[in-house]
C-alpha cells in the first residue's frame, strides 16, 4: 500500500477549524512532500511510520485525543507540527507528559497528583502550575527573625517563557509574503475575466464564487501575516 492510499482510508479531507485540507495537503503538513506520497509503506523509516500513523488518526477526525508521553515517540519536528495542529483542534486533548515545554505549548489546565490519592486542578500551562503550586513563605511577626527554609532551597527557579517560532511557524513566516502575492495575482486575474464575461451569467456566477472564496482566503492569510510579524518582533526584542 502507498502512503497516500493509507491516509485516504481514514479520510479524504480534514477540517482544521480554519480551512478544509485534503489528505495530500495534510501529508505535506506532516513532512511528506508530493513525491514521497506514492512511496510504499514498507520502505518508510521508523520515524516516518510513526508520523504517518499519527496523521491517520487525525484524519479520522476524532473529537478527543489522548497522548501518553508523545515526546518519547515523536521527533522534534513532528512534535512541533502536532503542537501547531492542536492550536485549532476543536475537541478535547488529554496528555500525560514529563515534557514541560510540550505542556507549556498545549495545556490550558494542569491536573496534578498531590499524593494520597488527591488531585488538584490548576488553570494555565505548566509554568503557571509551577507558580501556583510553589509553597508560599509563612508570615512572621516583626520580633521574630525568619529562619531559612532549606527545604525549598532546591526548588526549580521558574524562568520567563522564551518566545520562539515553531517549525511550522518559521516556514510560514518565510513563505507567507509570496503566498499572499500569489492570491492577489489570482484575484486580479479573476477580476479581469469578470470584466470580459459581462454577458455570460453562468460564468459570472462561477467567477464571483471563486473571487469570494479567494477574498476570504486572503483575509485569513493577512490575519496570519499580522500574527507572525508581531511574534517575530517580540522574539527579536528578547535578544
Amino acid at each position: 500500500m502507498r502512503v497516500i492510499d493509507y491516509i485516504r482510508e481514514a479520510g479524504e479531507f480534514l477540517s482544521t477549524g480554519k480551512r478544509l485540507l485534503s489528505a495530500s495537503q495534510m501529508l505535506e503538513t506532516f513532512l511528506f512532500p508530493p513525491a514521497s506520497q506514492w512511496n510504499i509503506l514498507q520502505k518508510l523509516s521508523g520515524g516516518e511510520k510513526r508520523r504517518l500513523h499519527l496523521l491517520r488518526i487525525l484524519m479520522a477526525a476524532p473529537n478527543v485525543l489522548l497522548f501518553d508521553e508523545p515526546g518519547n515517540d515523536l521527533d522534534i519536528e513532528t512534535l512541533s507540527i502536532l503542537e501547531d495542529y492542536l492550536d485549532d483542534f476543536p475537541g478535547a486533548v488529554i496528555a500525560v507528559s514529563h515534557d514541560r515545554y510540550f505542556l507549556d505549548r498545549i495545556a490550558n489546565k494542569i491536573i496534578s497528583f498531590e499524593g494520597e490519592g488527591r488531585l488538584e486542578e490548576y488553570p494555565g500551562n505548566y509554568s503557571d502550575y509551577l507558580i501556583q503550586s510553589t509553597p508560599k513563605p509563612l508570615t512572621t511577626n516583626k520580633y521574630t527573625k525568619p529562619t531559612e527554609d532549606k527545604t525549598n532551597a532546591s526548588h526549580e527557579v521558574v524562568k520567563p517563557k522564551v518566545l520562539k517560532f515553531s517549525f511550522k511557524e518559521q516556514k510560514e513566516f518565510e513563505e507567507i509574503d509570496n503566498e499572499i502575492a500569489a492570491v492577489e495575482e489570482k484575484l486580479d486575474a479573476i477580476n479581469k475575466r469578470i470584466e470580459q464575461a459581462a454577458s455570460d451569467y453562468q460564468l459570472l456566477q462561477e467567477l464571483a464564487d471563486a473571487r469570494q472564496e479567494l477574498e476570504l482566503f486572503l483575509e485569513q492569510l493577512l490575519e496570519r501575516w499580522m500574527y507572525l510579524n508581531e511574534l517575530a518582533e517580540k522574539i527579536e526584542k528578547q535578544r
